[in-house]
């Protein structure tokens, strides 16, 4: 009787053992699956999701990932899923490159009607996100005379092709634009709309703005002031923050009199100009010409304002 039970107990201690062990090894594999795909879930996660460029028939939406990642959006009036639009540089029709994984996405949603609330989601990688919501604005025939922020962006000496610029002014909708080849960029001024979406931002000379610029390999601010014809920025290098406000305009720009000094004889002129075209004369053959600072076509309390600091 014993030798029977000898028999199989060798052989039944060693299929438990297997038995035990295959279970270990089988909770393993689950938790460490569990881990790996919880991993891919939060690189893949939209964060820093941004809504900017809002007017009554477009809106743009960038955010993040902590990986390259395929992302697009899918919006809609009544439900989220309606339509979908992809990253404005997968929308290429001449090289169809598809989407393409990358760390910051860009989505421009075209043809919206205004005054009109969207929902929408974002699809990245096997990650979707909660329905967010945005209201277009209502139309308006106001252009801002403002030209376009214009500059370039250098890694060292090497021009970026990738990446997202930010603008920032008081109490605007943050403007957007991506980085372009050779590191170039353009943000369109004309289009600007408040805060609140009730009109066109109304920008003025000398407004303080600021550039946020991000890229694959890091990100730099810029601060500057807007003006009616603003000058291309000087080239900016990632990872150096400029401060621009302080740069000394010329005198020339207020001497009204060109007699080489600004003092009360320009803010006489300005004062006798003020309402006038700046083709007038004043007595004394005096030009108006150059009361009109901000070169704007009129002579006003916009550039007694900015006259006004000199005094």
């Amino acid at each position: 009787m014993i030798s029977f039970i000898n028999k199989f107990k060798i052989p039944t201690l060693l299929g438990l053992s297997i038995i035990f062990l295959g279970l270990f090894s089988g909770v393993y594999l689950v938790l460490k699956e569990q881990i790996f795909f919880s991993k891919a879930a939060s690189d893949a996660t939209a964060q820093n999701i941004t809504l900017t460029n809002i007017t009554e028939d477009s809106a743009t939406i960038s955010w993040q990932t902590n990986s390259p990642t395929s992302s697009f959006i899918t919006f809609g009036q009544d439900n989220p899923n309606q339509s979908t639009s992809l990253d404005d540089r997968d929308n290429d029709s001449v090289n169809n490159t598809g989407p393409t994984a990358r760390l910051f996405h860009y989505v421009t949603l075209k043809n919206l009607l205004p005054k009109t609330i969207y929902q929408f989601k974002i699809i990245s990688g096997k990650t979707i996100s909660a329905v967010n919501k945005f209201q277009t604005a209502g139309p308006t025939n106001n252009v801002s005379p403002f030209a376009p922020v214009i500059g370039s962006i250098l890694d060292e000496t090497t021009s970026l092709n990738n990446g997202i610029i930010y603008l920032s002014i008081g109490e605007a909708i943050t403007q957007s634009s991506l980085v372009k080849s050779g590191g170039n960029f353009l943000l369109p001024l004309s289009r600007v709309r408040k805060a609140d979406l009730s009109d066109l931002y109304q920008i003025t000379e000398g407004e303080a703005a600021k550039l946020t610029i991000y890229t694959d390999k890091g990100q730099t601010t810029v601060l500057f002031k807007l003006k009616a014809n603003t000058p291309p920025l000087p080239t900016i290098r990632l990872g150096e923050n400029l401060d621009l406000t302080n740069e000394k305009e010329p005198a020339g720009k207020y001497d009204l009199n060109n007699d080489g000094i600004v003092n009360s004889a320009d803010y006489a002129i300005l004062s006798s100009c003020l309402g006038k075209e700046p083709t007038d004369m004043l007595a004394g053959d005096k030009p108006c010409s150059k009361a009109d600072i901000n070169t704007d076509g009129s002579i006003d309390n916009k550039d007694q304002n900015l006259m006004l600091p000199r005094n």
